[in-house]
């Protein structure tokens, strides 16, 4: 183990920029600790550095949500991961539509333990029938709620819900407007 964490951390260094920023200083940080034998603050400068790794991660999966569709207006989008962590960790990022009295929230959550609770029921065709209509956004299956919700599952990382009171279609055409490539590459 001795060995192995300090050429894990060399690797991580190896992997990222030559240009130096938090992330970096903070793994370079936890690597000194480490050869001090500091393993109290070796981890929580690791434990820094993660953090901010899953906040550029939050900051990329905003960069998916789609703009206005035609007619409707956009909020500015909102990520984090720091919130995610009274769920058991992940990042999130969201964006509100408006159109007169309408509005569709987007939502897109990854690497949180809250998939564990929908991809049984997406797979399950006759549990997830029983909550509404299964139906199809992309190559993806998606559950259409009774009450208008529109929830899939991406590349078992990243769960969509795409709510509000827009109708049903509108819904559709926020989910359908993500670039799932996109989405799928991060």
């Amino acid at each position: 183990m001795r060995i192995f964490l300090p050429a894990l951390l060399a690797g991580a260094l190896l992997a990222v920029p030559a240009v130096a920023d938090e992330v970096t200083d903070s793994i370079n940080e936890a690597l000194s600790a480490y050869d001090k034998q500091d393993y109290s603050a070796a981890k929580q400068a690791l434990d820094y550095a993660s953090t901010l790794l899953a906040q550029k991660n939050a900051e990329g999966l905003s960069a998916i949500l789609p703009p206005a569709l035609s007619g409707w207006e956009a909020e500015d989008s909102e990520s984090n991961a720091a919130g995610m962590a009274m769920f058991g960790g992940g990042i999130h990022a969201g964006r509100k539509y408006t159109k007169g009295d309408a509005d569709v929230d987007l939502q897109i959550v990854g690497d949180s333990p809250l998939l564990g609770t929908w991809m049984p029921m997406l797979a399950n065709p006759g549990m997830a029938a029983a909550m509404g209509k299964v139906t199809k956004v992309g190559k993806h299956r998606a559950l259409q709620t009774n009450d208008g919700q529109v929830i899939l599952v991406v590349n078992n990382r990243f769960l969509v819900t795409v709510d509000g009171s827009g109708s049903v279609e509108d819904k559709m055409a926020y989910a359908q407007a993500i670039d799932f490539a996109a989405l799928e590459a991060l």
